[in-house]
């Protein structure tokens, strides 16, 4: 019965959203130098239109632009930093004045999917950055039944309606421009043209870092300069959800074993994804392990990190662009691949050693130990077992394009000054 209730009461507030944002489309007119960003739907100051955003906020070609930003928490930190300039107006996520700045911007830059009835005005420019290479199928292209929460209809509903309202889609690579033009199902709309390849705007950051810099994130982060750093940053599960908690985490991944085997050389960051909502307690853990699921920017992390423990997350091909060392603990992959997902590429393409159980995941971060070199500044060298002919033709495949001038490619493309 509360179930019911709680659809029902959905429902009518999604109604009332949608009749205010029409309100306002009918009645405004779009300004052509207003730009909206919203990344993860409100949750984070981060990836593609943060990097889009701060790009356009520093170049002189768009000293003559303004911004929206929309946060769930309207008070977050970062953006708010900047709300002093004139330039810039935080709003609330779905409050009366978003739908407002929605109707009245230009231009649309996000990263993931959009309530179905936001649907922009012809004379708008919807930008859809995506937040990810996809390993994991993803939108039409799943046909598995292990997602719990979204079936077959519902899929073809939030991306037919998103592939509608796309006007440009942005992908690192051919391959995810490929994959993308599917799982959206652009081709239905003529658009499997509109998906620009230039690299991801978010990974610009990955190429062009400075040693100053990294250094700069790991005395802020708190990093001993003495140790190195593995993050672990599994993703959800599609199967692995409950009611009143969402999406639950599992648990195997030892983090005391992990402290009494590797405590002394390295730190361990753990990144949990953002759907999870369900925390790990960390707190009897000594400095060596450190929860980083608060950090919104995940640059932050890959740039300091020396080697990435993931499963099917998309961040790999992203962190792959640094040439450091990915492991893949996926220990319940037979599960994964043949009820909840399945992946677009063959595993045995993944630039990394796959594990299925904790002792092989430590036997391959103690593998990496035993076969790299570090040089004066702590660094992996480039004579390191791990940079193989495969690594070099899953970058070359995955991460070519990656110049460092993604946004500034992107942003011409889409804006005609």
């Amino acid at each position: 019965m509360k179930k019911v209730i709680r659809n029902i009461a959905r429902s009518i507030m999604l109604f009332l959203k949608s009749m205010v944002y029409g309100f306002f489309k009918i009645t405004i007119k779009p300004c052509e130098k207003l730009v909206f960003f919203e990344s993860f739907q409100g949750k984070q100051y981060a990836c593609s239109p943060k990097a889009m955003y701060e790009y356009m906020l520093n170049s002189p070609e768009y000293k003559d632009y303004k911004f929206v930003w929309a946060f769930r928490d309207k008070n977050s930190k970062i953006p708010l930093e900047r709300e002093s300039n004139f330039r810039l107006k935080v709003v609330k996520f779905e409050s009366v004045e978003y739908f407002k700045y929605l109707c009245r911007a230009k231009y649309w830059i996000f990263n993931s999917n959009t309530r179905y009835f936001l649907k922009p005005k012809k004379s708008q420019v919807f930008v859809q950055t995506w937040h990810g290479t996809p390993l994991k199928k993803i939108g039409l292209d799943v046909v598995l039944e292990g997602n719990v929460l979204t079936d077959r209809k519902k899929q073809e509903k939030i991306y037919n309606g998103e592939a509608e309202k796309i006007t440009v889609m942005t992908a690192p690579s051919e391959f995810a421009a490929q994959k993308f033009i599917s799982a959206f199902n652009l081709k239905k709309y003529n658009k499997e043209k509109n998906v620009l390849v230039h690299g991801y705007p978010r990974n610009d950051r990955l190429v062009n870092a400075d040693e100053n810099e990294i250094a700069g994130l790991k005395e802020r982060l708190s990093i001993p300069k003495d140790k190195k750093v593995i993050m672990y940053a599994p993703t959800f599960r599609d199967n692995k959800y409950d009611v009143k908690l969402g999406f639950r985490l599992d648990k195997y991944f030892d983090f005391e074993d992990f402290e009494k085997n590797f405590g002394n050389e390295y730190v361990l960051l753990f990144r949990s994804h953002y759907f999870i909502s369900e925390k790990i307690d960390l707190k009897k853990s000594k400095d060596c392990i450190k929860d980083v699921s608060y950090v919104e920017d995940v640059n932050d992390l890959l740039l300091i990190t020396d080697v990435l423990i993931t499963d099917y997350s998309s961040l790999f091909f992203d962190y792959v662009i640094l040439k450091r060392p990915v492991v893949f603990y996926m220990y319940d992959l037979d599960e994964y691949k043949n009820s909840v997902r399945d992946f677009y590429i063959n595993i045995d393409e993944l630039p990394g050693p796959i594990c299925k159980t904790f002792e092989e995941l430590k036997d391959a971060i103690k593998k990496i130990d035993a076969s790299k070199d570090v040089d004066e500044n702590g660094e992996f060298s480039s004579k390191k077992e791990f940079l193989d002919e495969k690594y070099q033709r899953f970058y070359d495949k995955f991460c070519g394009m990656e110049k460092g001038t993604a946004s500034r490619d992107i942003l011409k493309d889409i804006i005609k000054n």
